[in-house]
């Protein structure tokens, strides 16, 4: 299956190379943060929370596009929609999804993983703690 580049990326590409006009546009766009900043802001949502799911979903980087993430996220049996906004907490500046979960449900990171790409994103791994440590699961598609 071929992925469309989300608008808020190429906003963010383009806004640099052209007049206030696209820029204006592109505000609040966040650029891809790095694997260590991802991995230290995981740990730190789910210490916080440990009652969730934390994925990093490729090309998350504007407000606006992430309501496509939620409205998919939040229909899914296993989301605690009580919490957080639906039941999902999106952080543009790191690409990462927080997913409240049920402590009645099992987690089914498939049906997860299609709902990040029905909403147009790559969902590449999820942050889990075992012990006190950080460690992860790729999401990627065989």
């Amino acid at each position: 299956m071929q992925k469309l580049i989300p608008i808020c990326l190429f906003l963010w590409f383009l806004a640099p190379l052209t007049g206030s006009e696209v820029t204006a546009l592109g505000e609040g766009i966040s650029p891809e943060a790095t694997e260590s900043v991802r991995r230290a802001a995981a740990k730190e949502k789910l210490k916080k929370d440990p009652q969730s799911v934390v994925l990093y979903a490729m090309g998350l980087c504007c407000p606006s596009c992430a309501i496509g993430v939620r409205k998919k996220v939040s229909k899914l049996d296993f989301v605690d929609r009580s919490r957080f906004n639906q039941g999902v907490e999106l952080d543009t500046k790191t690409q990462l999804v927080t997913v409240a979960t049920s402590v009645a449900k099992q987690v089914d990171f498939k049906s997860l993983s299609l709902a990040i790409e029905d909403a147009g994103y790559d969902p590449v791994r999820s942050y889990h703690l075992e012990n006190g440590e950080l460690l992860h699961t790729s999401l990627a598609a065989d």
